[in-house]
């Protein structure tokens, strides 16, 4: 690590970048990753705040939210009508969006010139809350059309079923959006609240990518206007042990069956970095298993058990984690069968598997650097937690037979499984 005026410069020699790391007087962390080979900048804004934070502080001082209001919070935030932001932003030639997940709530652009007048906006809007009853009961008929556009799609109700069926008490059990009866509950006082409690410098992160003058980023973000100190403390209901359901079935118009299954994780890692290698050491166990060229793979598909609709997939943050499957299939219970032993027998990782792995997770690191809304994304969440720019190499390097082996053991066992299908009706 070097210094470069007000920042401190992190440099990748096996990717030939460099990201500048800084923080405002006001405690907001800030990366840029300064680079000609885009024509276009991006610019991310991302909080620890999202559709799990149901519950903050404590004892008689305890809030608890409505399911959707973190959701509902960014739509207020990114429709605020004194900035215009669809209005301003195109007028600029510039792309802006936001999005609220489990864990996170993000807002971001991408233009090609007027950066600095864009970035102003994207902080601007993230840092006052122009709330009132009206424009609030406003919103909330274009609400209940997004949630229910999302409950018209089969995966979307498949795949919290499945979570439902992990979790008993675990708000990541819940849509994001929340439901069309949570919403009516969310109120002007209640969106301020929370703005309040988690809009906050110390909950933040800001990282920029692409030609953009890194002094010009760091200035913009000196003006911001956010609050600043660190958030209220999120409570979660305690939900490590035995899924809640075993299993769940579900009438559907689909053509073929659809199944989800998978596992729950029973602990949680409150060290990020340690959570990124066990993150990685389980998404090489489930490409060792699933992946194209899987000899477990291509055994189910030669009884005819599975075809190319097979997925996976690991999700994880720091008060939640599961893995998923997901396939379509005309023979449901042969094939939740197939793939929860395929989980549950130990795997066999042998040294070629691990080097075409390192070369295979290698291309995608390298890869990941081809888009630059990606990296200022990838580099706002790394900020977020505190974590340096480029460990994903290093990481990869700790991955072992053991290190996979041991993930297995910890993490596929039968309580902790569950599997939800949709069947044609």
């Amino acid at each position: 690590m070097s210094k470069r005026g007000a920042f401190e410069a992190v440099h990748d020699p096996v990717v030939d970048e460099q990201v500048l790391l800084a923080e405002t007087g006001a405690g907001l962390r800030v990366r840029v990753m300064p680079t000609d080979r885009f024509a276009e900048s991006a610019a991310v804004v991302t909080f620890r705040y999202g559709s799990t934070d149901l519950g903050f502080g404590d004892g008689a001082q305890r809030h608890d939210s409505p399911e959707g209001v973190a959701h509902y919070l960014e739509h207020k935030l990114f429709e605020d009508e004194e900035i215009q932001v669809f209005q301003r932003f195109a007028s600029r030639g510039a792309k802006v969006n936001a999005m609220t997940g489990f864990t996170r709530t993000t807002y971001h652009f991408t233009a090609i010139d007027q950066v600095e007048q864009n970035l102003e906006d994207l902080l601007g809007l993230v840092s006052r809350a122009h709330i009132t009853t009206e424009n609030v009961d406003k919103e909330r008929g274009i609400i209940e059309q997004e949630l229910r556009m999302y409950e018209d799609s089969v995966d979307y109700r498949l795949f919290f079923d499945f979570l439902g069926c992990l979790y008993e008490r675990h708000p990541v059990r819940h849509p994001v959006g929340g439901t069309v009866e949570s919403i009516q509950e969310i109120t002007a006082d209640e969106l301020l609240e929370c703005f309040g409690a988690f809009y906050r410098t110390r909950n933040a992160a800001l990282a920029v990518a692409g030609p953009a003058d890194p002094e010009m980023v760091l200035e913009v973000a000196e003006r911001c206007q956010l609050a600043a100190g660190a958030p209220a403390e999120s409570v979660w209901p305690e939900d490590l042990g035995p899924v809640g359901s075993a299993r769940r079935d579900r009438t559907v118009q689909l053509p073929r069956t659809k199944v989800y299954l998978g596992f729950k994780e029973q602990s949680l890692v409150a060290d990020p970095e340690e959570r990124l290698q066990r993150q990685l050491n389980t998404e090489v166990l489930l490409d060792l298993l699933f992946s194209a060229a899987s000899e477990t793979r291509e055994g189910l598909r030669r009884r005819g058990l599975v075809d190319d609709s097979l997925g996976s997939t690991y999700m994880s943050d720091f008060n939640f984690g599961f893995s998923m499957l997901d396939c379509e299939t005309s023979r449901p219970d042969e094939v939740v069968a197939a793939l929860q032993q395929a989980l549950l027998t130990p795997v066999k990782v042998d040294d070629d598997y691990l080097e075409r792995m390192r070369r295979k997770f290698t291309g995608k690191y390298v890869r990941s650097f081809g888009r630059v809304h990606g990296l200022a994304y990838s580099q706002a969440a790394l900020a977020l937690e505190d974590l340096e720019p480029f460990g994903s190499l290093a990481r990869l390097q700790a991955v072992t037979a053991e290190t996979v082996q041991a993930r297995q053991a910890e993490h596929c066992r039968e309580d902790a499984f569950a599997v939800v299908v949709g069947t044609p009706g």
